[in-house]
Formats: structure tokens, C-alpha cells, sequence
């Protein structure tokens, strides 16, 4: 099985997101490292996501990917809006 993934900057979360709602997510989260996450993109959509993870499963789901990786080192996308934090 081969599934893809789509890598964007952790900019494109507000901190509260990261810090809080990704630790209690109704869906599997797994943290990377001390700088990131994996978030699965499944077929349902999570009951009442904060905007900027919907926006951004919204971007993966588009594009056809199974997973987003959140890194701090990751290049932000144009059409996503960035957090300062």
C-alpha cells in the first residue's frame, strides 16, 4: 500500500490549534518530532475542526493525499493563510 502526503509549514496553524486541538483530535495526530505532526485525512470530515486545519485538510483532500505532515521547516503554500506564533 502507498499512500501520499502532503507537507506544509506548521505557519499555516494558529498556535492554539497545535498546542491544544491536535492533542485531543477525534482522528489519528502523531506528533513529529518537537516541531510537527502527522494528521490522517480520512473520508469523514472531523466533527468542528478549528478554519485553519479544515482549510488545510481541505487543501490535502483536493489534491488526493492520505496524510499532512505539519513542519516548522516546510515551505508555506500562497493560497493558505500563515499564523505568526
Amino acid at each position: 500500500m502507498i499512500e501520499t502526503m502532503l507537507a506544509l509549514s506548521t505557519a499555516h496553524l494558529r498556535e492554539e490549534t497545535c498546542n491544544d486541538w491536535l492533542h485531543r483530535a477525534p482522528f489519528a495526530v502523531f506528533e513529529k518530532g518537537a516541531y510537527g505532526w502527522f494528521v490522517s485525512i480520512s473520508e469523514d470530515d472531523p466533527a468542528d475542526p478549528p478554519a485553519d486545519l479544515a482549510e488545510c485538510i481541505a487543501q490535502a483532500r483536493g489534491l488526493g493525499c492520505d496524510w499532512l505532515m505539519f513542519d516548522r521547516d516546510a515551505d508555506t503554500l500562497t493560497i493558505l493563510p500563515t499564523h505568526d506564533w
